[in-house]
């Protein structure tokens, strides 16, 4: 990654050093802490399964810090958040700036902060997204862009994808493709669902027509009157899969999509909330293929760190509700909003995103070629710094292997470096680190992450 390497506006936030591991994970302080954890939370979260979870005490740039002593590269970037880098100075400034005048607002009242951060996301919104609506989650940005479709149109049905993923909030869960995310919660299915043109794992074809084939299904559902689908209010997609494994559609399915929402005025919403602000190497996903929805869906990366998202959409969309109709105790915390107006700021100036494509080819091209002759991956993918690892048990037949998969993720943390996990069945590494990552930094977490997984058993 020699070039870039020099000294530039890309440069991460602070030198990061490499892994160290002191002591085999989980020390003693780790372990003490999950087991206070465990002794008074309920069951479901993840910290309540089997194992040892990993336990923070600290996190800057891309170095996370657990209580023994271990420093972790992290490649995982908390589920996609940490866009900018864990504590970023800009918005650790922010956050203490905005403390020592106003820390709670009621969304009832308004704010300078508010405003600004409003206005910085539309100055970055795809052209024609020119409303905004605040939100928490990012199941909270979906929920709210699911209503405000069905009384836009006066319609009530969805179109979902296999794989999708848009949050575990009872508002949304029904869209989710993975249906334990729906029967775990006691959650009935709320989308018709149909295939993601996933072209590895295509089975009704060459994968490059899946997009096609997929959008012929659409066309016939909607336009039959004998499918069983009525008037839908909405298509809900993911440019790019995220829980679902980083799968990319291939190309002419998102413009396929507008063109059939266009015929038959249904609202086409993006979620970009992991695959966005600068993660796929463009600031947002859709402009890979120069697609700008009715309303898209963000939040993760865009707060910085602290809990915000927004929908943001056109305005004939937006106009419609009375005072009152949508509102949340928390919606415009200011210490939330500051945050997030500095993460905006950040990714902008520095133009994360082109760094996300450039490290990502490199990152891509070695993870391609270090593990061409390795039996257990199926398949490398990747756009920009969002790269999914498809671990098989056979080449041939394609079978996933969720367990080898999972021990690569453990070799991995005991060596230093934090891998994402996902899916369609919880087979697929996930590589996500803040775009802001020292190029060594990220030389060697790479380097640690084929070792485990060539050494996987």
């Amino acid at each position: 990654m020699s070039e870039l390497a020099s000294p530039t506006r890309w440069r991460a936030s602070s030198d990061d050093p490499a892994p160290l591991v002191r002591v085999p994970y989980p020390g003693r302080e780790a372990r003490r802490i999950i087991e206070r954890i465990r002794s008074v939370e309920g069951a479901g979260l993840r910290t309540s399964g089997e194992g040892w979870p990993l336990v923070i005490e600290q996190a800057h740039g891309s170095t996370l810090v657990d209580p023994d002593g271990n420093r972790f590269v992290d490649l995982h970037a908390s589920f996609a958040v940490a866009n900018v880098g864990h504590a970023h100075p800009a918005v650790t400034a922010a956050i203490q700036a905005q403390a020592a005048r106003l820390t709670h607002v009621s969304s009832a009242f308004g704010s300078s902060i508010r405003a600004d951060l409003e206005e910085a996301l539309l100055a970055i919104a795809p052209t024609g997204l020119n409303r905004v609506m605040l939100g928490i989650t990012g199941a909270d940005a979906n929920e709210t862009a699911l209503k405000l479709a069905r009384t836009a149109t006066g319609r009530h049905e969805v179109i979902a994808f296999s794989g999708g993923y848009f949050g575990r909030l009872s508002g949304v869960a029904g869209l989710n493709g993975k249906k334990l995310f729906r029967q775990s919660v006691g959650l009935d299915a709320d989308a018709h669902f149909f295939p993601y043109p996933y072209p590895y794992r295509w089975r009704h074809g060459p994968g490059e027509q899946a997009g096609e084939q997929v959008l012929g299904l659409l066309e016939e559902a909607i336009e039959s009157e004998a499918s069983g689908i009525g008037p839908v209010a909405a298509i809900f997609v993911e440019p790019v899969q995220g829980n679902g494994g980083v799968v990319i559609p291939p190309d002419g399915f998102l413009r396929g999509l507008r063109q059939l929402c266009d015929r038959h005025g249904i609202v086409l919403v993006f979620d970009e909330i992991q695959a966005g602000f600068g993660r796929t190497g463009r600031l947002w996903a859709g402009e890979h293929w120069g697609v700008t929805p009715d309303l898209m869906t963000v939040g993760k990366g865009i707060g910085g760190g602290m809990a915000v998202s927004a929908v943001l959409g056109r305005s004939e969309l937006m106009s419609h509700w009375r005072p009152g109709t949508h509102t949340s105790t928390f919606l415009t915390n200011a210490l939330n909003l500051a945050a997030a107006r500095a993460a905006i700021g950040v990714m902008t100036s520095e133009k994360l995103w082109e760094r996300s494509a450039a490290l990502g080819r490199i990152v891509l091209e070695r993870l391609v070629a270090e593990l061409a002759e390795v039996p257990w991956v199926g398949e490398v993918r990747g756009l920009g710094l969002f790269i999914g690892i498809e671990i098989v048990g056979d080449r041939l037949t394609k079978e996933p292997d969720r367990e080898r998969a999972a021990a690569i993720r453990a070799a991995a943390l005991q060596a230093g470096v934090v891998l994402g996990g996902g899916g369609h069945a919880e087979n697929v590494i996930k590589i996500s680190p803040p775009l802001t990552i020292d190029e060594r930094q990220l030389d060697a977490a790479i380097e640690i992450t084929i070792r485990a997984i060539r050494g996987a058993p």
